[in-house]
Formats: structure tokens, sequence, C-alpha cells
């Protein structure tokens, strides 16, 4: 096909492909981005030698290589720009208040195990910082058995945060003394240390189906922030369920500041601190 491939889609085209996006991740394409969205698959169409966004739509749905396209698509449609130390109010609360409390709570029991996600983890930064936190704190020692994960749909931006290197805007809001302790240069950027790595570990799923990934009742802290605001409410409801599954009785869940629980489940309570909102878990 020639470099002027633009084969127009019809209305009906792009309701089908915006259902099967919708039915397959539970993601709300918004409708003033749909000129962006379509111009973003033209190259898949022409890679696959199809004519129509109708062949598209038929290929995801049938064809022996869907899964492979699957892939592609998530990296498409997906949002993942990030950066380190985001919404710092509710760091702060995590820091000061929960993994103390939590520290305390564990040694009484003599549970010396500590387990954050970090769910639409994009490109890594969440996770990282939530490390650069936990090690920071001085509440969870060389003798703690620490693991921070993050989980995300898309796997070419899993790859990229296992890789650990990052440049220019991930590190807008990021103190020199984090800079200096817990990353190195490389060629490519500044690639975050070993300290940091050995308690990190990413893996490639769907957090709606957050309970197929992670074992029940082992997790202490799911941070989910700025990712439901591009789910349907049935599909919320479905991921909340997953995240009170997979967290202890009183875990946190940290969601962003436009997000709420409010008439979406009875699972969690909403505990208020200064510039933040964190729900927890109903033991």
């Amino acid at each position: 096909m020639s470099s002027h491939f633009k084969p127009p889609i019809r209305s009906d085209e792009l309701r089908l492909l915006k259902e099967f996006i919708s039915e397959v991740f539970g993601l709300v394409l918004d409708k003033n981005n749909d000129g962006h969205f379509t111009k973003k698959l033209l190259p898949r169409l022409e890679s696959l030698g199809l004519a129509t966004f109708a062949d598209y739509y038929a290929h995801l749905k049938f064809s022996p290589r869907a899964k492979e396209e699957l892939k592609r698509l998530i990296s498409i449609i997906t949002n993942n720009e990030t950066y380190f130390f985001r919404e710092e109010s509710q760091l702060s609360v995590l820091a000061d208040v929960v993994l103390p409390a939590l520290k305390e709570k564990k040694l009484k029991s003599r549970d010396k195990k500590l387990r954050i996600v970090s769910a639409g983890c994009s490109s890594g930064e969440e996770v990282y910082t939530l490390a650069m936190l936990v090690i920071e704190s001085g509440c969870f020692l060389w003798d703690w058995d620490i693991e921070i994960i993050g989980v995300d749909i898309d796997p070419q931006i899993i790859e990229r945060a296992r890789s650990g290197v990052y440049v220019g805007r991930a590190f807008q809001t990021t103190q020199p003394h984090y800079l200096e302790r817990y990353f190195r240069k490389s060629d490519e950027g500044l690639k975050v240390k070993e300290i940091v790595t050995k308690i990190t570990s990413f893996t490639e799923g769907n957090l709606l189906q957050m309970d197929q990934i992670i074992e029940k009742q082992t997790v202490d802290i799911i941070f989910c922030r700025n990712v439901l605001i591009y789910f349907d409410d049935e599909s919320i409801k479905r991921g909340v369920h997953s995240f009170a599954n997979v967290l202890r009785p009183e875990g946190h869940l940290f969601l962003g500041h436009s997000e709420s629980l409010s008439r979406i489940t009875s699972n969690f309570i909403s505990v208020r601190f200064p510039g933040a909102i964190i729900y927890k878990k109903r033991d």
C-alpha cells in the first residue's frame, strides 16, 4: 500500500472497535479523541495489509494472530504519561502515617512481609517511587521480605519499566537527594540502582483481574492512581472488587485525586488526611 493509505472510517466501524475495546479491556475511549485514535491505527492496518477498519475489527476478533495484535493495540490506546513522586500529598500520607502504622501492626503479629502493588504502573516511575519511600522510611530494614509489584496490561511499557532507565520529564518533581542516592548515569539516561530494583518486580496483567495475578489477601497497599478514570462503571466495580480480594484486612487503596469509590462499593471506607483521601478495606 502507498504512503497515502488513508481509508475512511465509518461510524459503525468506529462503534464496533470502541465496543470491542471496552469489552476486552474495560476502557472507554473519549469521543473527542476519535480522530487521533483512528490516525494511530492506520499504520497497523497498513502493516497487516488490511483495506478497511472493518477488516481490522475482524482481525482482532477472529485472526489466529489476534492475541499478538491486541498487545500492539493496547500500546496504542493507553496513556502512559507519568513521572516520579506524582501527587506528593498522598505520598506523604504513605510515608508519614501508613508505613509506620503498618510496621507496628506487623511486628505485633511477627509478620515481616510487605507487599505493595502499583496497578496500571505504566513505565514504572510509581513503582520505583514507592520503593524509594519504603527505603527512606527506615521502617523496613534488611531482615524484611519486601516487594513492590508493578502490574500493567501493556507488555511494551512493562519492558520499559523493567529497564529502569529514565530521562527528562520523568524527574520533574524529583528532589536531588533521590537522584544522587538511587540513580546512576547510563548511556540512555539515569538508571535505577540495585538497592531499588531488588525489591521491585513487574508483571503483565489486567488490573480488572488482579485476583487472578496475585494471591488473595497477600497485599498491604495498592496504588491505582489516575487509571480508573478511563474505565466504565461496570469495569471499575470489577477492578475494585479484585483489589478487595487481594488486599489483606484493613489494607490500603490509593486512588487519584479525581477518582472516588462513593456509590461504587461498600468494601472500602474513606479516610481523610490534609490534601488526600485514602481508602481502607473493611475488616
